[in-house]
């Protein structure tokens, strides 16, 4: 019992920092909005009320909420490995902002820079594409041992828990797609269509995992 606990975790923790990593190298590098918590609190900073408060706190308050509900509606197991996973990512992601080198970032944004399409270059599209696949696959292995990330995946298995027919993953999308059109007027016509099909491939990478997973355990 105490040898699955730790793969479990360790399994949540390479998750973690998957999505660390793609997070620090992807989508904060080049603003990509994809539905989850830090675009809900982006909405609700710019709202007449709301806005008092920073995004950071704001952050801080949904990811709190979201992990009480996972203890309400998907039981002790789940709150416990999500506690662990929204911590051991806050540290991860912080860390990792604070030591990657200045050289990282521009050896991104050079090969980002690569194509001669105006819109979205080559390169920017190829790195969107690793990094939503990345995010996806980080979330797949948080997801699959029972735990969340404290986003919007909360939300997502607790309707599949209540509708087994629903993927979680697709649930995931349906969310982060209705965050985005909330805040259209806030993020854009260009960024929302962007955040639409990067969200969509993390849906479809995660969604592919999941099924490999189902099939190979049936």
């Amino acid at each position: 019992m105490a040898g699955e606990t730790f793969k479990r975790y360790i399994i949540i923790s390479v998750g973690m920092l998957i999505v660390s990593l793609a997070y620090v190298l992807v989508t904060v590098p080049y603003g990509i909005i994809n539905g989850g918590v830090t675009s809900c609190s982006l909405i609700l900073h710019k709202l007449p009320v709301t806005g008092m408060l920073p995004v950071s706190i704001w952050v801080a308050i949904l990811e709190i909420i979201l992990v009480v509900l996972s203890c309400f509606f998907l039981g002790r197991e789940v709150f416990e490995g999500s506690v662990f996973s929204c911590l051991f990512y806050v540290a991860v992601f912080n860390l990792l902002s604070f030591i990657t080198p200045q050289g990282v970032y521009d050896a991104i944004y050079s090969f980002g820079s690569m194509g001669d399409n105006p819109v979205i270059p080559a390169g920017t599209a190829i790195e969107l594409i690793v990094g939503a696949a990345a995010l996806g696959f980080g979330y797949y292995l948080t997801v699959s041992r029972r735990a969340t990330t404290a986003g919007m995946d909360t939300i997502a298995l607790i309707i599949h828990s209540r509708h087994e027919k629903i993927p979680v993953a697709y649930a995931m999308y349906a969310l982060n797609i209705i965050v985005l059109l909330l805040g259209l007027w806030t993020y854009g016509l260009r960024n929302v269509l962007m955040g639409i099909a990067f969200a969509g491939i993390q849906a479809l990478t995660m969604n592919a995992f999941m099924n490999h997973r189902k099939s190979a355990s049936s």
